[in-house]
């Protein structure tokens, strides 16, 4: 595999109306975040209905192993996020799901892949609009798993471009039952970062930092060739054109590519064909005999992966009379730029050279080469010309596997034969000219490949045969890497014939050299194969042409040795290359909370020593020594986070130049784990009243603010003073709760607190609280006033007055005399002088009134204590009595007529008891 970096509601929940355009709902970002889009996105073609109103969470971003560069795209993400990166050898859709299954609360899920029009890769699955239908099921745990009005956000080249791209979104949108926002054109290098296209409203921001973004060396583009066929849509010829420098370009399914013509590839690009990342191929790239398979051109630097290169073919031409043949340069792979092979066989490639055509100058005859052979009755090279004089018969063209043969005096002369699964028979001369050098036969046992002959010559040097290699040329530009379980087998490779020298009784010239033949790999430039792919190196066939006659005194040509394996003409050649050691560390557990620890694995491509922790940098935590337990290839340990830290991106970094393999060779710069995020931060809260003076009839919000979102709270993690809350309740994904308090009736209290039991509840990484948390104080006044009225003089005659005190429970406000019913008299304004507590008066009684039944009477409903509490009822003063009237009398004498001796009663009636009565006062 390729590993060049370090993831529920209804349908009804996403939509908007097709072909509309909407102002951006993203929220505005935090310091360096950008937005997820520009001004305005078009909308995909979801069904429109009403968007419910979304909840907010945490925002994750999933990362897929093929995304290069992937630590310096991640720096200054926006705090809180959490960072997955992908499994490359796991089903990425699935591992979003288990992700989200296990990390409630999330609102953004941000998806960062290569992708094309209507497709992604993720992990080692592929998704895209035509079996997106098939992923229904874990599409639906996603959303499911995912706050009321989440957003997917994909960053991918070209995912929602076009109608493919467009009904993919749109599927995805109603799968999920989540708004999603995709780009329709190049995202990163040589494009930009918005997301033009959406469904529904888009809330969430972009977490990546406005200048990582921008200092990014690479795309997300991944063209994947979706068919086997040569040319068209959705083939591998398409998907290279179509890739820009530091794209990938893969293959939707297991296939063989079946070409006509070669494949160029001139810019800098990895192929991919191991589609499940395991080490082997899955992609066969089939040149069917007519073709050379891939030319890689100078300055490109590509990597080939799990590929098979295969029935390549490529055949020479014969030489024109007086010069030598075309060489037939690889039928696998031709290489002129930084090519890597990593996983790939060449096998079963075949070249033929055509012959070298015979020496001749001015008007003479000279016979030319023929074309060199073909395989599995394709191809075959065209003869050459005779010349430079004017032949009789001109070059024929090769066709079924049968090379043409070179041009001479007749059909019978002069002319080199075309190879065949033989070597095709030198020119015979005539009139004492020097015959061709027939061409080689190369053959691996199970499929064979001849050389063309050379022409007859005359007074020349004869021209060298072809050369040929059956499986890769490496030109002097180019570099080759070979790695990984690499194979080069089978391949052949037959030189052409030399051309005839000088013929006897013209001159002493030479006879042309044999083509040289070459099995597996020709290098002229720098290649580099391990040990283990050298010893790889089987079944692979060679045989060079033999040379020119020189009937003239001249010297028959040599035939050059022929190279079963790698010819090195010239160039670099490293056959124990040993590649610098390489490593993946991964952290088993990615989140991390307080008391937890995660195994983390060094794995490396190959064993090593001297790894030791002083070789890793560790973000946030801790490591037990690193051991191995297999000889030095994986390695584990212990890692346990730091104590009060909340950080999204960690990672632990490998200096890789700390360690050597079993050659010695050292690690080449760092390697990071993948991204662990740290919380052992306990939550904390604060608890506020907003109402913190309350009296009879008065509620008050009560609001609960987390450091950060938990679970788990109720109201049973409340101890509440002198009153009721209703259920806590969070609309934010867990953050903010509020509730509604009710103060108890008749209490009066000015010191109450909420307390939280902070250990009743855990944020999102698992933390509990510790301790407990007070709310702000609040006061509580819901006790009526109350009253007593005393009247001091309760006996009241004419002349008198009486002091009227009335004392209440508390200090009241608003009471006047209108407040107060008075029987039998007037009553002086009301006062206090003490704050309200006590109120004083003066009571005068009527006149002429007498009632020994009285009293004053409290409307209490006329006064309000400071806290505003009404009086309730009546309330009544002590009784007075009153006499105000005063006494009369009538007297009666008896007897009205009075004579000597006679006395009469004499009685005095008075209106009522009357005391201090004497003769005095008659």
């Amino acid at each position: 595999m390729l590993f060049d970096g370090a993831v529920a509601a209804t349908v009804a929940d996403t939509a908007q109306a097709d072909g509309h355009t909407t102002a951006d709902a993203v929220k505005a970002p935090t310091a360096d975040q950008p937005v997820a889009s520009k001004d305005t996105h078009g909308q995909a073609d979801a069904t429109p209905v009403p968007a419910p109103v979304a909840v907010p969470g945490q925002s994750v971003v999933f990362v897929d192993s093929r995304v290069k560069d992937v630590d310096s795209l991640l720096q200054g993400v926006a705090p809180g996020t959490q960072v997955v990166q992908l499994d490359a050898s796991k089903d990425g859709l699935q591992q979003i799901a288990d992700y989200l299954d296990g990390h409630q609360g999330v609102s953004s899920v941000q998806i960062i892949a290569h992708g094309n029009a209507g497709d992604l890769w993720l992990g080692n699955s592929y998704l895209s609009a035509d079996n997106v239908a098939a992923r229904s099921a874990v599409l639906a745990e996603i959303g499911k798993d995912m706050n009321v009005g989440g957003d997917i956000l994909i960053y991918g080249c070209y995912t929602a471009d076009g109608e493919r791209g467009l009904n993919f979104i749109d599927s995805l949108a109603q799968l999920t039952g989540r708004d999603v926002a995709a780009s329709s054109n190049r995202t990163g290098l040589g494009g930009d970062w918005d997301l033009e296209i959406a469904t529904g409203n888009i809330e969430s921001a972009n977490v990546l930092s406005t200048t990582a973004m921008s200092d990014y060396q690479w795309g997300l583009a991944t063209w994947t060739a979706t068919n086997n066929a040569n040319t068209g849509v959705g083939s591998l010829r398409a998907a290279l054109a179509s890739a820009q420098n530091g794209d990938i370009v893969t293959f939707s399914s297991s296939m063989t590519v079946q070409l006509t013509s070669e494949l160029l590839i001139n810019k800098n690009i990895t192929v991919d064909g191991d589609l499940n990342n395991d080490g082997a191929a899955d992609v066969i790239l089939d040149g069917q005999y007519r073709t050379r398979v891939i030319e890689v051109t100078a300055g490109s630097i590509v990597t080939l992966d799990g590929l098979v290169i295969t029935r390549g073919l490529v055949s020479g031409n014969g030489g024109n009379g007086g010069y030598g043949a075309t060489g037939a340069m690889a039928g696998g792979i031709f290489n002129a730029g930084i090519l890597t092979l990593n996983n790939v066989t060449v096998t079963s490639n075949g070249a033929s050279g055509g012959g070298g055509g015979g020496g001749v100058t001015g008007a003479f005859y000279g016979g030319g080469g023929g074309g060199g052979g073909g395989l599995g009755g394709q191809g075959g090279g065209h003869g050459g010309s005779a010349g430079p004089g004017t032949g009789t018969l001109g070059g024929q063209a090769g066709s079924g596997g049968v090379g043409g043969y070179g041009g001479g005096y007749d059909a019978t002369h002069m002319g080199g034969r075309g190879g065949t699964t033989t070597g095709g028979a030198g020119g015979i001369g005539v009139s004492y000219y020097s015959n061709g050098g027939n061409g080689a036969t190369a053959t691996n046992g199970t499929i064979s490949i001849g050389g063309g002959g050379g022409g007859a010559g005359w007074d020349k040097v004869g021209g060298a045969g072809g050369n040929a290699v059956g499986g890769i040329y490496n030109a002097s530009s180019g570099t080759i890497t070979i790695v990984g379980t690499s194979t080069i087998s089978n391949n052949i490779g037959a030189g052409g014939g030399g051309g005839g020298g000088g013929g006897q009784g013209s001159n002493a010239s030479n006879g042309g050299i044999g083509g040289r033949g070459v099995g597996a790999i020709w290098n002229k430039g720098t290649l580099l194969i391990t040990a283990a792919n050298f010893a790889a190196l089987a079944g692979n066939a060679a045989a060079s042409g033999a040379g020119g006659t020189a009937q003239g005194g001249g010297t028959t040509g040599t035939s050059p040795t022929s190279v079963a394996t790698i010819y090195n003409d010239g160039g670099v050649l490293n056959t124990a290359y040993s590649p610098p050691p390489t490593a993946t560390i991964v952290v088993a557990d990615t989140t991390l909370s307080i008391g937890e620890t995660s195994l983390v694995t060094i794995t490396f491509s190959e064993a090593v020593t001297g790894l030791t922790n002083a070789d890793l940098t560790i973000a946030n935590g801790t490591l037990t020594a690193v051991s191995s337990g297999d000889g030095g290839i994986t390695w584990t340990a212990t890692f346990t986070p730091s104590a009060s830290i909340s950080d999204t991106s960690n990672v632990i970094t490998l200096d890789n130049t700390g360690v050597i393999n079993i050659l010695g060779t050292a690690g080449v710069g760092t390697t990071n784990s993948n991204n662990y995020t740290v919380d052992t931060v306990r939550p904390t809260a604060s608890i506020v009243f907003t109402d913190t003076a309350l009296r009879i009839g008065e509620t008050s919000l009560v609001t609960i603010t987390f450091n950060e979102a938990v679970t788990g709270l109720t109201n049973a993690d409340l101890t509440i003073a002198n009153g009721t809350l209703t259920a806590v309740s969070s609309g934010d994904g867990g953050i903010t709760w509020t509730g509604t308090f009710t103060p108890s009736a008749s209490i009066t209290d000015t010191t109450n607190l909420i307390t939280l039991d902070n250990t009743g509840v855990s944020d999102l990484a698992g933390n509990a609280g510790s301790g407990t948390t007070d709310s702000n104080n609040y006061a509580i006044d819901t006790v009526r006033p109350t009253a007593t009225i005393v009247v001091t003089d309760n006996a009241l005659k004419i002349g008198e007055t009486s002091l009227v005190t009335i004392t209440f429970s508390e200090a009241v406000s608003g009471f006047t005399n209108a407040d107060l019913s008075i029987a039998n008299g007037t009553l002086s304004a009301v006062s206090s002088s003490d704050g309200g507590i006590t109120w004083t008066a003066t009571f005068t009684p009527s006149a002429s009134t007498n009632d020994a039944t009285n009293l004053i009477t409290l409307n209490n409903t006329g006064i309000a204590d400071l806290a505003g509490n009404a009086g309730s009822g009546t309330t009544d003063s002590n009784n007075y009595a009153i006499d105000t009237l005063r006494p009369t009398a009538t007297i009666v004498v008896t007897d009205n007529a009075l004579k000597i001796g006679e006395t009469s009663l004499v009685t005095i009636t008075f209106s009522e008891a009357v005391s201090g009565f004497t003769n005095a006062d008659l």
